[in-house]
Parts: C-alpha cells; sequence; structure tokens
C-alpha cells in the first residue's frame, strides 16, 4: 500500500512536470525548498515560476483542495485541515514540485496527536537537504535558493557542480541572536518559565556558520538582518526584499467609534525575545489612565507573571487569523518591542488593519514606519517605550489619521514588490 501510494503521487508530480516543460521549453534554472512552506517560502516560489525559471519547488507537501475538502468533511479531522489550509497556495497549483507527503503526513499526525517535539522539525530540514541535494545534480539547475538550517548538504553539492547558492535569512544571523539571547536570560532571569528556555537540543549553529560561508548570495527581509549579517560577514553579497501582507484580508474597520478607552495590542509569541518584560514593566511605569493593552499570542514566560499581569492588562492565547483580524480592529495602536527580529509580518498585519504602530528598530519597523504612522524605538529602552505610549494616550485625537497614513504605508509593502525583489535578485545568476 505505501508503495503504491508513493508510485501515485511521483506519477501525478511527473504530469504536472511534463505538463510545464512542454509549455515552457524546459528553460527553468532555479531549484528552491522550504522544510514546511509559509507566506514568504510561497510567495518566493511564485517569484521564480513567474519569471519561468522554477525548476521545482521541494516542500513536504502542499496540499490540494481536494485534500483539505476532505479533511474538512470529517468533523474529528477539522484541526488538522486548518493545519494544512496554512500551506494550501492556489497560485503555485501548476509549479513543478518534488514532495515528501507520506513522510509529512507521518510528521503531522504525531503533532496532532500532542507531541510537539523540535525533532519533527528538524526532520522536514534534513528531507529539504536530502533531497534538494539529489535534484540539484539536474542540469537545468544554475541556482539553488533554500533557507537558514536547511541548506548545507544542497549548499555543498551545489558548490562541488559549480553552481550558484542564495541563501534566504527571514530572521538575524543566529551568531548575533546568541549574543543577545545570553544577555537576556541574565537580564530577566525571573521572567524564565519553570521548565527553562525553549530546548538548544537540536540547534545546529555549526551548520549555520556553514552555510552563511558557501552562500554567494544572502536574501533578507530587512535592512536590521542585513546589519547582523554584515557584522559577521562584512564582504558578504546582500540582497533586500522586504516581505508583504495581504492587503484584501487585514483591512481597517468600516468605521472608527470614538471610545474612552485607549486601546493597546501586541501579538506574537509571549517571550523576552518578543521583548515583553520591558513592554510590561514600561506600562506599569507609564501608569495611563482609561487605557488597556492586550496581549495575544502563545506563552513562553514564567507562569507567575502570567497570574500578576499589571493592572489594564489582558492575555489572549494565539487565535485564528480572522480572530487576530478582530482584535486588531478592536484595537487604536500597535506595539511590538522585540529584541531581535526579521521583518515583522504581524507589523505590517496591524498597519493594514488601520493600526499606527510603536516598533523597535530590530523588527523592521524602521524600514515602514514614518513619523506619521507610528515611531521606532531604541531596542530594549524601558524609558523610550513609556513615553512613546504616554504620547499616544495624550494626543488620541491624531489617530484616526495616523492609523490612515498607516494603512497607506502599508499598502506599498505588497508581496508583489517582495516577488520582484526575489526575481531582480535571482537574475543576477542568470
Amino acid at each position: 500500500m505505501r508503495r503504491s501510494l508513493k508510485h501515485a503521487f511521483k506519477l501525478v508530480d511527473g504530469i504536472f512536470d511534463f505538463r510545464l516543460l512542454v509549455r515552457r521549453g524546459g528553460g527553468v534554472s532555479v531549484l528552491f525548498g522550504h522544510p514546511c512552506g509559509n507566506p514568504n517560502s510561497h510567495h518566493a516560489a511564485l517569484a521564480h515560476f513567474e519569471a519561468h525559471r522554477l525548476e521545482a519547488f521541494c516542500i513536504p507537501w502542499m496540499p490540494s483542495l481536494t485534500i483539505l475538502q476532505f479533511l474538512d468533511s470529517f468533523g474529528s479531522l477539522q484541526s488538522m485541515s486548518g493545519r494544512f489550509r496554512r500551506r494550501y497556495f492556489p497560485a503555485l497549483r501548476d509549479a513543478p514540485k518534488v514532495q515528501g507527503r507520506l513522510a509529512e503526513m507521518k510528521r503531522l499526525i504525531t503533532r496532532a496527536m500532542g507531541q510537539r517535539d523540535e525533532a519533527l522539525s528538524y526532520q522536514a530540514n534534513d528531507w529539504l537537504m536530502r533531497t534538494m541535494c539529489s535534484e540539484c545534480r539536474r542540469q537545468r539547475v544554475r541556482v539553488v535558493h533554500a533557507y537558514e538550517d536547511c541548506s548545507l548538504w544542497q549548499f555543498q553539492e551545489a558548490k562541488r557542480l559549480g553552481k550558484a547558492c542564495i541563501y534566504d535569512m527571514p530572521i538575524g544571523y543566529y551568531p548575533a541572536w546568541e549574543k543577545t539571547q545570553a544577555e537576556l536570560v541574565q537580564q530577566f532571569v525571573d521572567w524564565l518559565p519553570a521548565r527553562g528556555l525553549h530546548s538548544s537540543r537540536y540547534v545546529r549553529p555549526q551548520q549555520k556558520r556553514q552555510e552563511m560561508e558557501l552562500a554567494d548570495l544572502v536574501l533578507v527581509p530587512s535592512n536590521f538582518v542585513a546589519t547582523t549579517v554584515r557584522t559577521f560577514h562584512p564582504n558578504k553579497a546582500i540582497a533586500l526584499a522586504p516581505y508583504g501582507v495581504d492587503l484584501e484580508f487585514w483591512t481597517p474597520r468600516l468605521q472608527n467609534d470614538r471610545r474612552d478607552v485607549l486601546r493597546f495590542i501586541y501579538a506574537g509569541q509571549i517571550s523576552l525575545r518578543k521583548g515583553i518584560p520591558i513592554l510590561l514593566q514600561a506600562w506599569e511605569k507609564a501608569d495611563l489612565r482609561s487605557a488597556e493593552l492586550r496581549l495575544v499570542g502563545s506563552w513562553y514566560l514564567s507562569d507567575s507573571k502570567r497570574a500578576t499581569l499589571p493592572r489594564g492588562v489582558t492575555y489572549v492565547p494565539a487565535v485564528s487569523p480572522d480572530a487576530l483580524r478582530e482584535y486588531y480592529r478592536g484595537a487604536d495602536v500597535f506595539v511590538f518591542p522585540s529584541f531581535f527580529e526579521g521583518f515583522a509580518l504581524v507589523l505590517l498585519e496591524a498597519m493594514a488593519c488601520g493600526l499606527p504602530a510603536i516598533a523597535s528598530t530590530a523588527t523592521g519597523g524602521a524600514d515602514v514606519l514614518t513619523e506619521t504612522s507610528g515611531c521606532v524605538l531604541p531596542v530594549g529602552s524601558v524609558d523610550s517605550l513609556v513615553e512613546s505610549m504616554r504620547w499616544f494616550a495624550q494626543n488620541r485625537d491624531r489617530l484616526p489619521a495616523m492609523g490612515r497614513a498607516a494603512r497607506k504605508q502599508a499598502e506599498i509593502c505588497t508581496w508583489e514588490r517582495y516577488r520582484r525583489s526575489v526575481t531582480e535578485a535571482t537574475g543576477s545568476f542568470q
């Protein structure tokens, strides 16, 4: 049964590959891969596909609409359908793919049964490296494009074959994060969860360094990420490709109802890296009247801190995109004081929903926020955060105009722009 399923999957993939080669004359040259599939990877693959350069998109599993409808028909499988739906990207339906469905199905079922072992993610990474290492031997492939933690083997093979390597960095360079994390652990030791920090058992720092050294070009989403790379590799070629936002989904509320209470909102992991300790310290110090702060996301800090949130602060566990959009629409200001990011998609989502924003320089905020749409603060500055929140509380009449300016800025940050940047960067190797 297992062998017959694998044969059927390969047959379907072969039909798609043949149809595309006939239509395009085989003029493709980029091998691209990602271990799970997310918005930026989908659009990177689409950039290569639209440019007629995509040899294949290596991904464990991109489910079809038929599979999603099948899962939706079973109530017990709807949670799995929701997870799969995030991987569904209709624009890549006809793109040539190399998939490992059976192994990925096993990993997803294991997760659905409650096992959250990080080893499962690294199994997907290893599958991708092994698969791309083999596929990059295709004669037409001239460029191999892959991500941090899952690039080493195919980059090594590409170098042996004289092919170019594009290293995609969605977040700042790991050696820079190691330094930042060590400082945060010392500074906020009482905020650590009882079980300690998220396990680093599977982290491969040496692999990350090797991947960077092999890269011919590093693709980064923000100037912050570029800075972390240049700190350790000042001569490395870097191309900027800022992420985009779905402007049709993330939209403002239809009308701005005046409220007596000023509502700040944060969305993302509730963790040290995201700057939650300084956000809550600043909130207490600001001592705002008629104001609320809502934290939305998965909690990764001490349980005692969650049980003793400051006055005016509420916590909401991670929610669906639809629910998060409603929370944005019910807020007045987005606040995101992260210590270390790449390009925070939540920042663009909030701005697209018409929220002015407060963001640190480590979030990508310096690349998108203007004086009329929010403010950018030094990383880790409690006093700057206090001053900024007080300013918004004292200038509530200016928020509607700032919200409109935030939306206008977000409208510049399209996924089409991102794809153009990826295409231009890749074009240098053609």
